[in-house]
C-alpha cells in the first residue's frame, strides 16, 4: 500500500513538472516571436559587460579633465 502511494506520488510530480516545463518553453516561444527594440548607443564604442572597468577609467578620465579645465577657466590651480 505504501509503495502504491509512493509510486502515485512520484508520478503525479512527474507529470507536473512536465507540463510546467512545456509551459515555460511556449511563453519562450512567444516572446521570442515578439520584435525586440533595441536602444539607442550613446557611448562611442559598443557596451560590453566585459569593458566595465574601461568605462569607469574613462569616466574618471573625463571629470578629472572637465575638473582642470574649470579650475583653468576660473584661475585657480587648486593647490
Amino acid at each position: 500500500m505504501r509503495t502504491a502511494l509512493i509510486l502515485f506520488l512520484a508520478g503525479a510530480l512527474g507529470c507536473v513538472f512536465l507540463v510546467q516545463k512545456q509551459r515555460e518553453h511556449k511563453t519562450e516561444a512567444a516572446l521570442a516571436a515578439t520584435p525586440k527594440i533595441t536602444p539607442q548607443n550613446t557611448t562611442p564604442r559598443p557596451v560590453s559587460e566585459h569593458n566595465w572597468a574601461k568605462r569607469a577609467l574613462d569616466r574618471t578620465k573625463a571629470v578629472t579633465d572637465q575638473v582642470a579645465a574649470q579650475r583653468k577657466a576660473d584661475g585657480n590651480t587648486g593647490r
